[in-house]
């Protein structure tokens, strides 16, 4: 399996990027274009009887969402694509911890029945994505399961939110962004 590719991009589609390395030319599906043209890519690989797919993030929160995402029955590749084209991890892991259907929603692709499916599916999956995947129960700050949603562990979460506004007084979108800017990960704006 591909878990990553570092390259040189020399091809861009609506879609997708080619990456040359080492001489080989990897096409890479990407929720958004990268910026610049050395990348290094955290990639998904698909395998099926009549296609092999990569699917790149360029961070791991965004390819350990993508790979919750898929978990769910009815959601492929493509729909998980979608979700991170027109919004950004956090909003995704907000909209799902919150129950915010409407927000799953606006992907092409995923309409209010899938969106509904995801929240049902992986609201409370998401204390288990977490560092030590032993299925911690869930969460009551919505803030914190979209952080552990987004690969934190449970007290890095809580230690990131303290420098967050309060639960009550800011959106779950805007604690979960304060929360990223203080620990220093960085922002993926939205396709």
């Amino acid at each position: 399996m591909i878990g990553a590719v570092r390259g040189r991009i020399i091809a861009r589609g609506t879609d997708h990027v080619v990456v040359e390395a080492n001489g080989v030319g990897y096409k890479v599906f990407v929720p958004r274009h990268p910026s610049r043209d050395e990348v290094l890519l955290h990639t998904h690989h698909v395998v099926r009887d009549d296609d092999q797919s990569l699917y790149g993030f360029e961070t791991r929160d965004e390819l350990v969402l993508f790979e919750m995402l898929i978990t769910v029955s009815g959601v492929g590749p493509k729909a998980g694509m979608a979700l991170l084209t027109t919004s950004r991890p956090a909003d995704i892991a907000a909209a799902i911890a919150s129950g915010d259907a409407a927000a799953l929603a606006r992907a092409p692709g995923v309409g209010k029945k899938t969106a509904e499916r995801l929240i049902v599916d992986l609201k409370g999956k998401m204390g288990r994505v977490g560092g030590d995947g032993l299925g911690a129960p869930p969460m009551d700050d919505d803030a914190q399961a979209a952080l552990v949603a987004l690969g934190y562990t449970a007290s890095e979460a809580a230690t990131a939110l303290r420098n967050a506004p309060p639960k009550g007084r800011a959106t779950t979108e805007d604690r979960v962004s304060a929360a990223l800017r203080a620990a220093g990960r960085p922002l993926v704006a939205g396709g």
